[in-house]
């Protein structure tokens, strides 16, 4: 499949790589020689040193034939420019841009983006993904992780088993077999700093951190069988009143809990605009790196503190200021990826990587189609994939026993006649089922034969 991705940021490469590793004929344009070269020196794609919106170099870029084009330059109005080109001149079958102005996202203006206007069919916004990221795992708490999957019946969450899990040394096999009214299934452990795939033999360990399906009704009983018994935050405090605080809050806002929200930003003109646009938050104009600000907001009393400022050391210190003052759980937005692995040992409960969430929305919007949900797992380990099993489908018809699936892919649930299934070696796969798939990265290709994927 013909794609064009204008823009070689770290989402741009991350996107080239994925794609060009599963046989899409990639082309990258970019005004910076710097990040192209880097991409042609690692990626077998094909690349253009120039302005992305130009007639002329998308035509050079093999437009006309064209079947996707992604804009992610980190310009909102390059992007949307791009994909009104590509509409009108080229008549690319599917459009997709990053756009992070909020502006340009608020509800009375969605009638922009239509095919007699502004023709993207899908708008990515990496600030509001990453606020409903973090709002989800406020309203799971106990969780480090959390997906919702099959029209919100079912989630992918991940928690750490501690010492009080009652469960540590038993096997995934045991495990089914000691709760089999839980509509749960562990799809794969991070331990240490390996990652993989479980089988029925995997053995949990303490410090695991495991990830799952598990039915919505289920969640709360399957996580105190692991030793989670965390309540609900009562007070969270923000730092950093950017587009993600910003969202964040509104989300808590309109989510019509009793929560206590407070929302720490540095910058006195953006503090006033929070401060008019946000009713039931409290706002307070000052740096979360300061101590008697985060005694302001009584830090202290905080079941959650969520550092979103545009700067990963601000982020990491505040959360530890956060932290010995005595908040639970401490959160961070966390860019740069290699800082990741330190942090938990330090006392930052949960990092959130921007990119992994962003690119997990493109790579979705890309395969379309019969795939509902794709979701990245630890930095380029796997994928959470959501799919509809079509006819053609080497599995329709076919139960586990007669599939050749490799160990790098592992079938978490069936989504059938709204009702959540945990498959067996004897379950048989229909037509139109949902069904949730994890991937290691390698096994993609095999994944979308599965699926019936062509490109």
């Amino acid at each position: 499949m013909k794609t064009i991705i204008c823009g070689a940021g770290e989402i741009g490469y991350s996107i080239a790589d994925k794609l060009s590793n599963e046989n899409f004929e990639v082309t990258v344009i970019d005004e910076s020689f710097e990040r192209l070269n880097k991409i042609s020196e690692n990626l077998d794609v094909k690349v253009i040193n120039d302005v992305p919106s130009l007639p002329s170099v998308l035509t050079n870029a093999g437009a006309n034939d064209c079947e996707i084009i992604i804009a992610v330059t980190k310009s909102d109005e390059m992007n949307m420019i791009t994909c009104q080109i590509s509409h009108s001149l080229f008549n690319i079958p599917k459009k997709i841009a990053r756009i992070r102005q909020q502006d340009y996202l608020k509800g009375e203006w969605q009638k922009l983006y239509t095919k007699n206007n502004l023709p993207i069919d899908a708008i990515i916004s990496p600030e509001q993904e990453v606020a409903k990221a973090l709002h989800r795992r406020i309203i799971s708490p106990g969780t480090i992780d959390m997906f919702e999957l099959s029209e919100k019946k079912l989630k992918l969450v991940g928690f750490k088993c501690e010492e009080n899990c009652n469960h540590l040394g038993l096997t995934v096999r045991e495990l089914s077999a000691k709760f089999p009214n839980y509509l749960a299934n562990i799809l794969f452990i991070f331990r240490d700093d390996n990652k993989f795939v479980v089988n029925s033999s995997t053995k949990i360990e303490l410090n695991d951190l495991v990830f799952m399906v598990v039915e919505k009704e289920n969640l709360s009983d399957v996580l105190m069988e692991f030793g989670h018994k965390e309540i609900q935050a009562k007070k969270i405090v923000i730092i950093g009143g950017g587009n993600i605080g910003f969202s964040l809050a509104e989300l808590l806002e309109q989510s019509n809990t009793n929560i206590s929200t407070e929302l720490i930003e540095a910058d006195k003109s953006r503090s006033e605009f929070l401060a008019s646009n946000l009713q039931k938050v409290t706002v307070t104009n000052g740096d979360g790196l300061d101590n008697e600000i985060l005694e302001e907001v009584n830090i202290s009393e905080a079941g959650y503190c969520i550092a979103v400022t545009e700067d990963d050391e601000v982020n990491v210190l505040s959360s530890l200021l956060a932290k010995r003052a005595g908040t639970d759980q401490c959160m961070a937005i966390i860019n740069n990826s290699s800082y990741t692995s330190l942090l938990s040992n330090i006392g930052i409960d949960i990092t959130i990587d921007p990119k992994i969430i962003t690119i997990s929305k493109i790579l979705e919007k890309v395969r379309g189609g019969r795939i509902r949900s794709d979701y990245s797992i630890g930095d380029g380990f796997g994928e959470v994939i959501e799919a509809e099993i079509q006819l053609e489908s080497p599995i329709c018809n076919k139960n586990i026993n007669e599939i050749d699936l490799p160990k790098g892919i592992r079938i978490g649930s069936i989504f059938r006649n709204e009702k959540i299934i945990i498959p067996n070696s004897k379950t048989i796969f229909h037509e139109n089922d949902d069904v949730v798939f994890f991937a290691e990265t390698k096994c993609i290709k095999t994944l979308e034969k599965i699926l019936s994927i062509n490109h």
